[in-house]
């Protein structure tokens, strides 16, 4: 008998695991391909310098597997950060963008505070459709 899961219901195991197992495969192979390249730098198969500047990709591949992990608002919004966060510093990095992240850090600051204003409103009741995870200690 074939079961058929065409269904994003909450709370049901065989779709979360599936969604994790496809966020972890992402990340895995982002960590993978990080593993590799420093082996190839270490013999002197390629020069690691050329490849530095692309390190924020790894936060990118954060983001990505958190969304497609993300099973409420509040976690989309947490990939979308990683990946928001990995796309300003590889800007910076290849000389898209004409600031540093000196001039930057404050945005840190900002998502921090809009975190702890929904994270509050939702405990007192005020969000609209959040999820319920804030009952269970479970944080970004």
């Amino acid at each position: 008998m074939t079961y058929h899961h065409n269904h994003k219901l909450e709370g049901c195991e065989w779709c979360d695991d599936r969604h994790s197992l496809w966020g972890a495969f992402f990340l895995g192979l982002g960590v993978l391909a990080v593993g590799v390249i420093l082996i190839l730098d270490n013999f002197g198969v390629l020069d690691g310098s050329v490849i530095a500047p692309y390190w924020p990709l790894f936060l990118v591949a954060v983001g990505v597997s958190r969304l497609i992990r993300a099973t409420s608002v509040r976690k989309i919004g947490c990939g979308l950060s990683w990946i928001a966060v990995g796309a300003v510093i590889l800007a910076i990095n290849l000389g898209l963008v004409a600031v540093g992240v000196g001039e930057l850090w404050p945005l840190v600051l900002l998502i921090v505070g809009a975190h702890l204003l929904l994270r509050g409103a939702r405990r007192h009741g005020h969000g609209e459709g959040g999820d319920t995870e804030h009952r269970s200690g479970a944080t970004w």
